[in-house]
């Protein structure tokens, strides 16, 4: 395992390279709990910035417009600075140039995850009517992931944690009949609300939620792909002495 102290050494080194090249630089500021930032593909100018508190705000030319979305009367409110329930993730379908499709993942007030998608209704940037994709119960006020985001196979993945508390009291990591522990892999482009991709891991697999792409996360609060590898990169959240 390679040293933290060596992995530090390696990024000041970096730091003190650049460091008369690079600059800090406020944009825009005024938000409530900013969790997630996204925007179109091939457009600089257009900003969407994802609030725990259950809205999207647009940003046009570093100044705000209408909100893209505000859905706070059926989100959980989180009151405490470590309350992970809000609404937590936010994804462009990869045709949204074209369709105005979008993707949420959040926590209702009746602590459920709901992965939903809003559809642009004018040219003003806002959207209105919810189709819920799926919802699962939450058992705890933690580890509800939050991460959608569409891998270069134009699917769906989604970023669901254990269920909360410490130590996966529930056992959830490793059940494959759940899908609290899990990244989901959902084809969204055919039958409503989706399709299971047939390479998925368990498809028509009895003994396994074939929505699974992976298991065994206690959190994965954030994943992204490589660009040019397609290699999938999950910020899972460990416990004590690991993360």
């Amino acid at each position: 395992m390679v040293s933290i102290y060596k992995v530090l050494s390696f990024f000041i080194g970096i730091s003190i390279l650049f460091s008369e090249k690079l600059n800090v630089k406020k944009v825009i500021d005024g938000f409530q709990k900013p969790v997630y930032l996204t925007a179109p593909k091939h457009q600089s100018d257009t900003f969407f910035v994802v609030e725990q508190i259950g809205r999207i705000q647009t940003i046009i030319k570093n100044n705000k417009s209408d909100p893209l979305l505000d859905i706070r009367e059926r989100v959980h409110q989180p009151k405490m600075p470590g309350d992970e329930r809000g609404l937590l993730g936010m994804a462009l379908h990869p045709d949204f140039k074209n369709n105005g499709k979008f993707y949420v993942n959040y926590v209702n007030r009746d602590d459920m995850t709901i992965i939903s998608t809003f559809t642009f209704k004018d040219e003003l940037l806002t959207a209105d009517t919810e189709e819920i994709i799926i919802s699962i119960k939450q058992p705890y006020s933690n580890h509800n992931g939050g991460q959608v985001a569409f891998g270069p196979d134009g699917y769906l993945y989604i970023g669901l944690g254990d269920g909360g508390y410490a130590g996966d009291p529930k056992s959830n990591g490793q059940n494959t009949h759940t899908l609290l522990g899990t990244i989901l892999r959902l084809n969204i482009d055919g039958e409503f609300p989706y399709i299971i991709p047939s390479d998925n891991p368990f498809y028509n697999d009895n003994e396994a939620r074939s929505e699974i792409y992976c298991y065994g996360l206690r959190n994965p609060w954030r994943f992204s792909f490589d660009r040019e590898t397609g290699d999938l990169y999950i910020g899972d959240v460990g416990q004590s002495s690991w993360e």
